[in-house]
């Protein structure tokens, strides 16, 4: 998607953002959990696309750096972490090196794959690692009337990209792809049935699950 779509929307949006995801706050724990157990705490982390930081400080960084392209984000988030003296937010990339770099919810919003992950070939070192979570796209026809209906925040203008699409790209510029998998059968809470299916027949039907998500380190 072109920049200042993006952009656009996500500034119309900060103000709501956060109040929205309170009636997704399932989804949102289980993701701080998948992210806390793929990062674990006191590393160096970069979050490309950080919103309003909640992901980014939930992990305990030794030192964490959000950037969005968002300007109204970054002052929210800003403003919500301020006692996080060790989190810095931005509009720009950052010149460290991180431990770890990793984009929610992002690449369906990018414009160009592969120069974004060329820009952050730049801030890894040889053991960095980038975790990338997304929507699995076999779920957007039911994201879309979700949508429609009103139980979902706005996304904006996105595109669904395959996660072999996704692998290609980077295996051209010098990435490789050391773990994908997915979570999350049942996305949402409800009683009885989402702690079941998470719990008993997500490892049967994984390729079904809500989130799809990878691991990729420098080949």
């Amino acid at each position: 998607m072109k920049r200042s779509i993006v952009e656009k929307h996500f500034d119309k949006v900060a103000d709501s953002y956060d109040a929205g995801k309170v009636r997704y706050s399932y989804y949102y724990s289980s993701l701080k959990a998948l992210l806390g157990d793929l990062i674990g705490k006191n590393k160096k982390v970069f979050e490309f696309g950080c919103g309003t930081g909640d992901l980014l400080v939930s992990l305990n960084p030794k030192y964490g750096y959000g950037m969005d392209i968002s300007g109204k984000m970054i002052e929210a988030a800003r403003k919500k972490h301020s006692s996080k003296k060790n989190i810095k937010f931005s509009t720009s990339m950052p010149r460290d090196r991180f431990d770890y770099i990793f984009l929610s919810d992002v690449v369906e919003h990018l414009d160009d794959h592969r120069s974004t992950f060329k820009e952050l070939m730049s801030v890894m070192d040889d053991d960095t690692k980038i975790i990338v979570t997304m929507a699995n796209p076999i779920w957007e026809p039911v994201l879309m009337i979700w949508e429609m209906l009103g139980l979902k925040m706005k996304e904006g203008k996105h595109k669904r990209v395959g996660y072999s699409k996704l692998r290609r790209v980077l295996e051209n510029i010098g990435l490789k792809v050391v773990k994908h998998d997915y979570k999350l059968l049942v996305p949402i809470e409800i009683p009885l049935i989402t702690s079941f299916a998470n719990k008993y027949l997500e490892k049967i039907f994984k390729p079904l699950c809500f989130v799809e998500y990878f691991v990729v380190s420098k080949a």
